[in-house]
């Protein structure tokens, strides 16, 4: 995998916004949540995006 640290950071980010909106939602400040909800939704699109583009290796498996 070419982009693994790439990947890696994106996911430590996310895992940063959901914690952000934990906060959040415990003080019951909606807008923060619902800003940092689309924050993550991006993030989850961009890491989807990024192991799209990684090449697949031969002992790669894909059941779908």
């Amino acid at each position: 995998m070419h982009y693994r640290q790439h990947i890696q950071k994106k996911l430590e980010n996310l895992e940063a916004k959901l914690k952000h909106i934990e906060f959040h939602n415990s003080r019951g400040n909606q807008h923060e949540v619902n800003a940092a909800k689309e924050a993550c939704e991006d993030l989850v699109a961009e890491i989807k995006s990024t192991i799209e583009r990684e090449p697949q290796t031969a002992n790669e498996i894909n059941n779908y």
